[in-house]
């Protein structure tokens, strides 16, 4: 019986901005974004009756067809041209809601496990073509270290990633989602966006004071939750070079320029309650950790 065992890194945005609406009512974005090393364990079986059965350690996820993991392979299976029967297992470590594509970290690890276990018929560019019209975070999370990201998540240019660095993660027990979350700043009256340039130029040149002082995300503007100004409060108190909301939310990360002082506030905000993490930038999307 073939199996393959992906781990799948989420995300977080460094910068988010939206630039318009387009004609088809997406919204065309502009983004910073790098992986790290909060990550997912997705794993599939073949099987010898047809279908694709999916679990999940967190009993909130769905794991049917609206699940984006049982959906990415589907979409294998039609570019690919044959399906064989497939259990997914999921191991959540990823918060749901959180705005760190959890979910699209899941499907990227259900399309890099079905393409080794095909025979890697297909390309990373030719995975993110599949991907694509499931997620607007599923490329970059395929493709995975750090990258500017534009329009609804098809352009992205590669960017080295960081070395250097930690990222203490808090997610409130409160989620929002991505919907709701796009009305509500689309209702706003005036927005203050980032300065992508300057902090591209400040990624690039793996300045990290400088960095944090730039990262900026529009929806957090959006999100009326006290909760994550108060998490910004802390993180910064505690040492953090810069901290925002990431994605859609809920979730709010510190940069941090060494480990001690990460770790200190990651012990003090785990004694507030909720979900805290302490990561490490991640140079890497989906990897087949084992498959036989």
């Amino acid at each position: 019986m073939a199996m393959a065992v992906v781990s799948a890194p989420g995300k977080v945005n460094l910068t988010l901005d939206i630039l318009g609406r387009r004609p088809d009512g997406y919204h065309e974005m502009e983004m910073l974004m790098h992986a790290v090393s909060l990550e997912n364990t997705v794993r599939l079986i073949k099987r010898q009756e047809p279908g694709i059965r999916l679990s999940c350690s967190n009993p909130a996820v769905p794991t049917g067809e609206k699940n984006l993991a049982y959906q990415a392979a589907q979409a294998f299976f039609k570019a690919f041209g044959r399906e064989w029967g497939v259990e997914i297992q999921v191991e959540k470590r990823v918060p749901m809601e959180a705005g760190m594509a959890g979910g699209s970290a899941d499907a990227a690890g259900v399309l890099a496990g079905l393409n080794a276990l095909a025979g890697h018929p297909f390309s990373a560019q030719e995975l993110c073509q599949i991907g694509l019209p499931l997620g607007a975070d599923l490329p970059f999370c395929l493709l995975g270290g750090a990258g500017l990201v534009r329009g609804i998540g098809e352009s992205i240019i590669p960017l080295p990633p960081l070395k250097k660095g930690w990222l203490v993660i808090a997610k409130p027990d409160q989620g929002i989602k991505t919907g709701s979350c796009f009305a509500a700043y689309d209702a706003l009256d005036t927005v203050r966006h980032p300065q992508t340039a300057q902090a591209l130029r400040a990624f690039c040149q793996g300045d990290l004071p400088a960095l944090g002082v730039l990262l900026e995300n529009v929806l957090e503007q959006a999100v009326s939750l006290p909760e994550i100004q108060e998490l910004r409060r802390q993180m910064c108190q505690n040492g953090a070079l810069g901290s925002r909301m990431t994605g859609s939310g809920t979730a709010v990360f510190g940069l941090f320029a060494e480990k001690k002082p990460a770790l200190r506030c990651a012990r003090q905000l785990y004694q507030r309650g909720g979900s805290v993490f302490l990561v490490r930038p991640a140079d890497y999307g989906p990897r087949v950790l084992s498959l036989c």
